[in-house]
């Protein structure tokens, strides 16, 4: 229907919306900022982890000069010249202190002399070795620390120079290194060098760095999604709900341009009706005068044309009152007139009314019906669905056929009205098309009528309640069967199957058509 939008509401899922886009954006930027707080705590680690070793490393360097500088004054306070020199107490001293360490995890101290100039130990490595020489030319003794890798691992390196502040101590290194330029005091003699492991440290550090950015970003991608996640349901929710007002606001719409089109439908099929009738109505009364010769003979040919008149007046006649009767049922203007009847006086009439036509084409006609039957039904209404039935099967059988009319209660108390004839029968899915008013199917083109007996009797028998099935038979032919429903039907004792005869005519003008 042109007046309905049917239109369905955009059920765009989060990740196609613009919202969902939107956090696909910040979800990079959650990921950059994520990257960035771990780097950050890794360096916060990093620099807690030098700032500590720093303070550790002062310590132990105060301790061991503390220890030399008491050595070497007691040395000299005693003149024990036999003792071991300054050098070589520092150097049992820093064996001792790394002895009693965990080389694996703890600092290890050493003493290097200025390359070329070293009493006892040389740098092993450029870059320390260039440390020294720098301290020694500038003669700052102030200690650096940095990174260096050793043995595929990275370690944290001080190099503290150390100052000659003893003459006992200047003394002997100029014993022990007579060639080159004498040591005078203030001059940078060496240095410590002190190497923490830092491999097992960096390592807690990477990981705890990459665990927080992970929770970190777990935690704002859930919170963000979730928010997005509820606004755009809440965002569906209205959009839906909106939609759904106007759709119904497109029905109601719809519906009331549906029932003025159905009102103004009547009204133009009531007024056409009454319009075509009466014109028709004196088309058949002058027929039906010239055909009797009522008024004097007239030439056979004339007569002749006049039946045919008659004959085509009644067709359309017929024609008018099926669309009619259609146009009510669909606008809910068909009713009932209901009373209590027996199926012999629904059938019975119907049967001696087409027999005439039967047997003109040499089609036998038979019933069997149960005698002891009464019905709650529109006997005008069911007669004109009957007939329409019985008019189809003598229309589609040819000659020599046959045509059997049925009636029996179901288990569910349905009274089953069956005509099964054996003509041209009909698809399963030629169906649907034959029980559309107007359709008419390929088979039975050749066939006049207009489509409406079969839709026509349909619309009957759902006004009493019930159904109109119909089927095609494996041997040839086709079954249609009206059924009522159980509360429409009264079975009287005493009752058995059989021929029925006698019965009211029909009040019909003629024939309906398929």
């Amino acid at each position: 229907m042109s007046g309905v939008n049917t239109a369905r509401p955009d059920r765009t899922t989060l990740l196609q919306c613009r919202a969902g886009k939107a956090w696909l954006l910040l979800l990079v930027l959650i990921l950059v900022t994520s990257v960035a707080a771990g780097y950050a705590l890794y360096r916060s680690n990093l620099h807690w982890f030098e700032t500590n070793k720093a303070e550790e490393t002062a310590t132990a360097l105060r301790l061991v000069e503390a220890m030399v500088a008491n050595y070497t004054e007691i040395r000299s306070g005693l003149h024990a010249d036999d003792a071991p020199v300054p050098a070589t107490f520092r150097a049992h001293a820093i064996d001792r202190f790394n002895t009693a360490r965990d080389s694996d995890h703890q600092l290890q101290m050493d003493w290097l002399g200025i390359p070329g100039r070293e009493i006892a130990t040389a740098p092993q490595d450029e870059t320390t070795a260039a440390a020294i020489r720098e301290a020694a030319r500038t003669g700052r003794s102030t200690p650096r620390s940095e990174w260096l890798p050793r043995d595929g691992e990275l370690m944290f390196r001080t190099i503290a120079p150390s100052v000659a502040s003893q003459q006992a101590c200047v003394d002997c290194h100029n014993l022990y290194v007579a060639d080159g330029t004498p040591w005078q005091l203030g001059d940078v003699m060496g240095a410590f060098v002190i190497d923490i492991p830092a491999a097992g440290f960096l390592s807690a550090a990477r990981r705890d760095a990459a665990v927080s950015g992970g929770v970190l970003f777990l935690v704002l991608a859930t919170v963000s999604g979730l928010i997005l996640f509820l606004q755009h349901r809440r965002q569906q929710a209205e959009i839906l709900a909106s939609a759904n007002a106007e759709q119904a606001r497109s029905a109601s719409e719809g519906r009331r341009i549906a029932e003025a089109a159905s009102s103004a439908k009547s009204r133009f099929l009531a007024l056409m009706s009454h319009e075509l009738r009466t014109p028709l109505n004196a088309i058949l009364g002058f027929s039906e005068v010239m055909t009797r010769e009522t008024m004097g003979p007239i030439p056979a040919r004339y007569a002749d044309y006049a039946q045919d008149i008659h004959k085509s007046g009644q067709h359309l006649l017929t024609v008018i009152s099926d669309i009619l009767d259609l146009a009510r049922a669909e606008s809910g203007h068909l009713r009932l007139s209901t009373q209590e009847i027996t199926l012999e006086e629904a059938v019975g009439p119907c049967l001696r009314l087409i027999r005439p036509r039967a047997e003109q084409q040499k089609i036998s006609v038979a019933a069997k019906l149960p005698k002891d039957l009464r019905l709650d039904a529109d006997l005008t209404k069911l007669r004109q669905a009957v007939l329409n039935l019985l008019s189809n099967a003598v229309k589609f059988t040819p000659e020599g056929g046959r045509i059997l009319v049925t009636a029996e209660l179901r288990d569910d108390g349905a009274l089953a009205i069956a005509i099964i004839d054996s003509g041209i029968g009909i698809k399963p899915e030629d169906i649907p098309q034959a029980l559309t008013p107007f359709e008419r199917l390929e088979a039975a083109e050749q066939i006049e009528g207009t489509g409406l007996g079969l839709p026509l009797a349909k619309v009957l028998a759902e006004l009493h309640g019930g159904t109109l099935e119909l089927e095609g038979l494996a041997e040839g032919g086709t079954r249609v069967t009206l059924v009522l429903p159980a509360e429409r039907v009264h079975l009287e004792a005493g009752g058995e199957a059989g021929p029925v005869s006698g019965g009211v005519e029909p009040r019909m003008a003629a024939m309906p058509e398929r």
